[in-house]
């Protein structure tokens, strides 16, 4: 909280989903709304969103950690939809822009096309993996929930994040919704936020099954019948590969981690 009052230049009201039910926070200056129950990511969102009085929104994670001028720079700029530039905790640049998900792309990062030194500077990644990508401004397809500055409009003509995401995949898949509804993403490096990321998931296995059951999510909503029974052979496929993989590479934790998201993965299809 003290980072963002440390921000110049701008007024703000400050909203905070207190998202553990046993705590009761109290902050100056701060509209606290506390859940009787844990809600998701998209819940929480909608909830702050519903009540902020602003022309403009900022979505910003408890584990992110913004500049003096990261809120200026933004409310600046006239974008419909915006994220800064998001850096690790050694202030390393963090991936945190991507293409929309399809067969084609989910397989790519199944099957690590999207790590290849040359191939990953220009293919359409899910998650774009190239830091050299992250220096310039530009128009995409989404931008991570962590840091995301909108216009009031946007959040009233698409009625938010869907809630049915708990967590992974929800920013995507309303970004691809605002888009639909004639809006524009873009990515912003002028402004800089550290984000801690992975803070809100216990293990890697919750990650990559949080992410996996976004993908299914999203393909029950938009795609056919026929490819959503392809997107369970190809997360089926991308494990098979995965795991033998990061044996090989002495990576135990991520091995564990694809082995625990089997079985629900077998159950789906």
């Amino acid at each position: 909280m003290q980072h963002l009052y440390r921000s110049r230049e701008i007024e703000f009201e400050t909203i905070l989903i207190n998202n553990t039910p046993e705590d009761k926070l109290v902050f100056p200056k701060v509209k606290i709304i506390n859940n009787p129950t844990r809600l998701g990511f998209g819940a929480n969102n909608n909830k702050g969103m519903r009540v902020a009085k602003g022309d403009k929104i900022l979505l910003l994670n408890s584990d992110a950690f913004v500049y003096p001028d990261t809120l200026a720079k933004c409310y600046a700029l006239d974008y419909d939809v915006l994220g800064c530039q998001l850096l690790n905790e050694d202030l390393s640049i963090q991936p945190s822009w991507g293409y929309f998900p399809t067969l084609r792309r989910i397989l790519q990062f199944q099957i690590f096309v999207d790590n290849f030194p040359v191939i990953r500077k220009f293919v359409d990644s899910v998650h774009v993996r190239d830091l050299s990508r992250f220096t310039t401004t530009q128009k995409v397809d989404w931008v991570m929930g962590a840091f995301v500055m909108l216009k009031r409009g946007v959040y009233e003509k698409t009625g938010g994040v869907d809630e049915n995401f708990y967590m992974y995949g929800e920013e995507t898949e309303w970004m691809y919704r605002t888009q639909k509804s004639g809006f524009d993403t873009y990515y912003f490096p002028g402004a800089q936020c550290v984000h801690l990321a992975r803070q809100s998931v216990k293990t890697y296995a919750n990650s990559f099954l949080g992410e996996m059951r976004g993908y299914l999510y999203w393909f029950k909503k938009y795609n056919s019948a026929p490819e959503r029974f392809l997107l369970k052979l190809v997360l089926l496929f991308g494990c098979a590969i995965r795991i033998p993989a990061w044996a090989v590479w002495g990576k135990w934790d991520l091995v564990r981690a694809y082995i625990q998201v089997l079985p629900e993965l077998v159950e789906e299809v």
